[in-house]
């Protein structure tokens, strides 16, 4: 170094020191600098010396891979011109995207909270609404409801005579459909960004978009499928009394006839 040049006064690490600061194995960071996530280390002589930014840029690329972007996906923000600002950008559109649309969420309860849940319906009913996969056995002892609101919708069903096990294959069918239904709106929406949708496509923009699309999206989903239903039922029922009988399975015909026959 000349007489000239300042002293550099900013921390320096040592590989060691910078993994016991990010709380990352060695390996790992090595890694990540193999895959272009992380600046190469300056030289001193033979010893790497890392700063301040690195220890910043592990930090946020543990943040990043928290929210879910996989290393592809965080190799794109960090690479561009000025990372710090599409980080945050990103960050912001990140929020606004991944906002819940609904309130129901994950819960565990004990048994005694299952059971109110269940509010003293028959013996047997527990272990059909674990086989639809409703209410599932935690290692703690608990019980994971994964959709409070679809639970109780199944039990109202359940007493008004539909089969949980009915009910829980409805389901399943009716988010298969809608996942690709999704998809290709989602996509389509993607396409039209910033052209048709969100304006400029700024975080704001996208911000008052999605916010407006939320209430509309489930209220016209509900309503597309209200009507789908009834279309369905009327075409089924204006195929005459031979087509419905057709629709039902032999043993469900069976079974009606032998309980028209009690009766009578």
């Amino acid at each position: 170094m000349s007489t000239d040049e300042a002293p550099d006064h900013r921390p320096a690490y040592g590989l060691q020191e910078l993994a016991d600061r990010s709380g990352l194995p060695v390996r790992t960071i090595r890694w990540y600098q193999s895959e272009g996530l992380l600046p190469r280390p300056e030289k001193h002589g033979r010893d790497a010396v890392y700063r301040r930014e690195h220890l910043d840029r592990l930090e946020l690329i543990a943040e990043l891979r928290d929210r879910g972007l996989t290393l592809t996906a965080i190799r794109d923000l960090v690479a561009r011109s000025r990372p710090a600002s599409t980080v945050a950008e990103w960050l912001g559109i990140d929020a606004t995207l991944t906002a819940p649309w609904s309130d129901d969420r994950p819960s565990i309860v004990d048994r005694e909270g299952l059971e109110q849940l269940i509010g003293g319906r028959r013996a047997g009913l527990l272990a059909e609404l674990q086989d639809a996969g409703y209410v599932n056995p935690t290692d703690g002892g608990g019980w994971l409801v994964p959709s409070p609101t679809l639970l109780e919708l199944a039990l109202q069903l359940h007493d008004a005579g539909i089969a949980v096990d009915l009910t829980g294959r409805l389901r399943d069918l009716l988010r298969r459909r809608l996942a690709k239904a999704v998809d290709d709106a989602v996509k389509m929406l993607v396409e039209r960004t910033g052209a048709g949708f969100a304006g400029n496509a700024s975080a704001e923009e996208l911000a008052t978009a999605i916010g407006a699309l939320r209430p509309i999206a489930r209220e016209t989903t509900s309503l597309i499928l209200a009507q789908e239903v009834e279309r369905a039922l009327r075409e089924l029922v204006g195929q005459g009394p031979a087509a419905l009988e057709r629709a039902i399975p032999q043993d469900a015909r069976d079974a009606r006839r032998r309980t028209e026959g009690k009766r009578t």
